[in-house]
């Protein structure tokens, strides 16, 4: 299988949490039988490396961690790296890396993309126009309708809405919305994550689930009734339910997927109990595209701090996200 990293930006902890991912001892078991590319810049690279005294070995081509060897595809832009900082130099480096690893995987000379964490304020600084890298990868690949899907395990969540402001995510709910938006975790679920009989949770928006319209009416209008479309279409789905509650009791490991309504109230949860090891997932693409589920974190960068669990795990999803969907669709083919 063939694997392409972005460089993300080059003065967080990026690559540290990469190699930190890399060198683990199960990692370098599995990856044996891959081939790795690092879409970046070399001399960004082995500056990075030097000055956070990372386990690489350099050669003409690209570059060993332990027994893993990834291959360079040069990007032009070099960045000065400077630790815990936001420069333009790094925001055009991250830009390019991006655009260049999204096309090569669109033109599938690889079979998956692993995004590191990039400023997405810095790279809109440059020129870059899109509210997050889950809405350039779909921009790449010719995808309308891209969803994020945080993973830890078997908790996969969803969100209806994604980067927006607060203020503006009950106006940009609707019914069909919300349907399209369970069917494609439902098709997800059944195509990259191996579910034969995908179970799905739906929760409300307002606190208690509007508490049967005291604390607001868009569940009875909009969430209910899209739910009962969706159960009407063959899908397993149920709620509204109480965000609070349905987490803090427990209640998602009855589920194999949840949808959320906005970010934060799908991702703090998940990300407390993913404990640093949560993985986001592009889903609605024809390529397959992961990514820790952390950002640049530019106050720890070259502290040796951060940790690789994230990055070791997105890794581990693309590959098995790959290997199902070859699975799905050589069962989707009919016997002759």
């Amino acid at each position: 299988m063939r694997l392409i990293f972005t460089t993300g930006d080059t003065n967080g902890i990026g690559i540290e949490v990469l190699v930190k991912a890399l060198v683990k001892s199960e990692m370098q078991e599995l990856l044996q039988e891959h081939e790795l590319t690092f879409c970046g810049n070399a001399e960004t690279f082995k500056e990075y490396a030097v000055k956070a005294k990372l386990p690489a070995i350099f050669k003409n081509d690209g570059f060993s961690i332990g027994d893993v060897f990834l291959k360079m595809l040069e990007c032009e832009n070099y960045a000065p790296v400077e630790f815990g900082h936001e420069t333009k130099r790094a925001a055009q480096l991250a830009v390019e890396s991006l655009e260049k690893a999204a096309r090569a995987t669109v033109l599938k000379e690889f079979d998956a993309v692993i995004t590191l964490p990039i400023s997405k304020h810095a790279l809109q600084s440059v020129g870059w126009n899109f509210p997050g890298q889950t809405e350039m990868m779909a921009h790449a690949a010719g995808a309308q309708n891209p969803m994020m899907i945080l993973c830890s395990g078997r908790l996969r969540v969803a969100l209806a809405t994604v980067h927006i402001p607060l203020k503006n995510v009950a106006a940009s709910l609707f019914k069909e919305k919300i349907v399209e938006k369970i069917s494609a975790l439902f098709k997800t679920l059944k195509a990259d994550f191996s579910t034969s009989n995908p179970k799905i949770a739906v929760l409300g928006l307002n606190p208690h689930a509007g508490e049967s319209g005291g604390i607001g009416s868009e569940e009875i209008d909009i969430i209910q009734p899209a739910i009962a479309e969706a159960f009407k279409n063959g899908i397993d789905v149920d709620g509204p339910h109480p965000a609070d509650g349905f987490f803090a009791h427990g209640a998602f490991k009855n589920y194999d997927g949840v949808l959320a309504m906005y970010h934060d109230q799908g991702l703090i949860p998940l990300k407390l109990i993913a404990g640093g090891a949560g993985v986001n997932v592009t889903a609605g693409l024809p390529i397959v595209r992961t990514s820790p589920d952390h950002g640049t974190a530019y106050g720890i960068a070259g502290k040796d701090v951060a940790k690789g669990t994230s990055t070791a795990e997105a890794i581990q999803l693309a590959i098995e996200i790959v290997e199902s969907r070859e699975r799905f669709l050589k069962e989707m083919q009919p016997n002759f």
